[in-house]
């Protein structure tokens, strides 16, 4: 049996030869760890799993908090978010396991390591069992529309032209704003918060623009530590916000 110059095995046989073509490989991610795991977990159907999952989570986060939907679908909600919890687990161990020791080489990959991260910070409020807290963790969920999403790494990377940085500069200040507003309705107490600027997502959306851009801006979330921390997280993140999309566009890294 011959190999093809195209590729394929080429038997030959009284009735000539046959040509049969070779299926075309996904291609395995970098590593040591087992050729068929590697493959496996550079599918593009894992990979699109892990991605759809992550944007059912970043609705689902809305939709606990608006009063009217919630209470509908909260056993959905609550089941989705433990479904959720346990492949996200899955997908960070397969992917060290497809990587192989040493893993010292996974981490490196600063995707890797804010992934990994997020989904460890996600698991700590099971072994504490406070709500708030469990709640305000889903949330980190949400930071990985950027990490799965090309166009925001390539944001992150100062990789894209000005146009689609503009772009993708847009959608990351929506997301954040998104986030905080969640955290927002969360640590003011949900549904039963007493401050109707956080009584639900909508409300939360307008507080959280308010103090965005410091005009008619409400009360805070909540009093004391937690509510200055969630004010002083919104001024940081805004302000990294901005130093990647200037540098993004005035920087070394900009594209015509």
């Amino acid at each position: 049996m011959a190999t093809s110059k195209h590729g394929g095995t080429k038997r030959s046989g009284a009735g000539g030869s046959i040509s049969a073509p070779t299926a075309k490989a996904i291609p395995a991610v970098a590593g040591q760890g087992p050729l068929r795991l590697r493959r496996f977990v550079a599918n593009p159907g894992f990979i699109a799993f892990t991605h759809a999952l992550i944007a059912i989570n970043a609705v689902a986060l809305g939709v606990e908090a608006l009063p009217s939907a919630s209470e509908s679908f909260e056993s959905l909600l609550e089941g989705l978010f433990a479904v959720s919890t346990a492949w996200f687990v899955v997908e960070i161990a397969l992917r060290m396991l497809a990587h192989g020791k040493p893993l010292g080489g996974f981490f490196r990959d600063g995707w890797n390591t804010f992934d990994t991260a997020v989904v460890v910070l996600s698991l700590l409020p099971l072994a504490g069992g406070v709500a708030i807290v469990a709640r305000l963790a889903r949330l980190l969920r949400l930071l990985r529309l950027v990490s799965g999403n090309d166009l925001l790494r390539s944001f992150v990377e100062r990789r894209l032209p000005a146009g689609l940085h503009l772009l993708a500069a847009t959608f990351l200040l929506a997301l954040s704003i998104y986030a905080f507003a969640l955290a927002g309705f969360h640590l003011a107490g949900g549904m039963l918060a007493e401050s109707a600027a956080w009584t639900d997502l909508p409300s939360a959306l307008r507080s959280t623009l308010g103090w965005s851009v410091i005009v008619a801006a409400p009360a805070l979330p909540a009093e004391g530590p937690a509510g200055t921390a969630w004010l002083v997280a919104l001024g940081v993140t805004h302000l990294a916000w901005l130093v990647l999309t200037v540098r993004g566009l005035f920087g070394a890294g900009a594209k015509p």
